[in-house]
């Protein structure tokens, strides 16, 4: 202790350090995947617009997609105690543009809330994601942590070395999920055509939208504020934080991995609509 004190320039310097690697690691790879996922789905949405016309690519796929996007919002304001005052998972006629919402309240006193504000905004990713997980146990019996074995930690997409061994350990996870999907002894076309639909509605719904990203940025800071605390205060005694987190992100990777399974799907769906899109602006005679 009495070495901090003696040397407190560098201890502080330790302490935000700590406190920025052990942010990378918790929420790196969800950042980046999330702004990927926000390109594909713009482009898809535009895409489907001009091939379906904007109800019917709504009513086609985006009503799940949306309800899916809210309740998202709405089941970790429950956990945080938000006061929801008002829902709406798809107002596909709204005058302002606005496909759905959740109005919500909260203490601002109360830093358990304010924090809150952070998972909120980031909900849909979370809660669309653990239901593509829970689609796959039903439909094919697929425990996806036990297909992907590797780590998308930010270290490894860091690191060009790594980066490599992370692109051949998810080709391979994503060559034997879908020889399971189509040749496993669960597997049928129906099952098929409707886990195709799922992942196409509910991937393009793990986004964050501008109002999302705001709320949640307030969350983040008292989050950030509650994090570098914690290091003040411990991390003399060693960075365990950071082994808990990069536990946690062993864990996320299987998520991560239905991200990405979720990013094929929906790339593939663009390649297919713009076909669509070509042909449909060949003149006929």
């Amino acid at each position: 202790m009495d070495k901090i004190f003696s040397d407190l320039p560098g201890y502080l310097l330790s302490v935000l350090s700590a406190t920025l690697t052990q942010t990378l690691i918790l929420l790196g790879p969800l950042v980046i995947l999330t702004l990927l996922m926000n390109l594909i789905s713009t482009r898809n949405a535009m895409l489907g617009y001009s091939v379906f016309g904007r109800n019917g690519y709504l009513f086609l796929f985006g009503w799940l997609g949306t309800a899916v996007h809210e309740l998202g919002h709405a089941f970790f304001a429950l956990i945080f105690a938000h006061k929801i005052k008002e829902i709406k998972l798809f107002t596909p006629k709204s005058v302002n543009g606005t496909l759905g919402y959740v109005n919500h309240t909260y203490n601002k006193r109360s830093i358990y809330q304010r924090i809150g504000n952070f998972w909120i905004g980031i909900g849909p990713i979370l809660f669309g994601t653990a239901l593509l997980f829970l689609m796959n146990v039903l439909l094919f019996r697929i425990n996806v942590a036990s297909i992907y074995s590797g780590d998308y930690g930010t270290a490894a997409l860091l690191k060009l070395s790594s980066l490599k061994l992370v692109a051949v350990n998810t080709w391979s996870g994503m060559t034997g999920y879908f020889d399971i999907v189509f040749n496993g002894q669960h597997s049928a076309l129906w099952k098929i055509f409707l886990m195709v639909f799922v992942s196409y509605s509910i991937g393009s719904s793990i986004t964050l939208s501008r109002a999302d990203f705001k709320g949640a940025a307030g969350g983040f800071v008292f989050f950030l504020i509650i994090l570098l605390l914690f290091n003040l205060g411990t991390l003399w005694i060693g960075d365990f934080t950071k082994t808990a987190f990069l536990e946690a992100s062993r864990y996320l990777s299987a998520f991560y991995f239905l991200i990405l399974l979720s990013m094929a799907v929906n790339l593939c769906f663009i390649v297919f609509l713009g076909l669509l899109s070509l042909i449909k602006r060949i003149p006929t005679r």
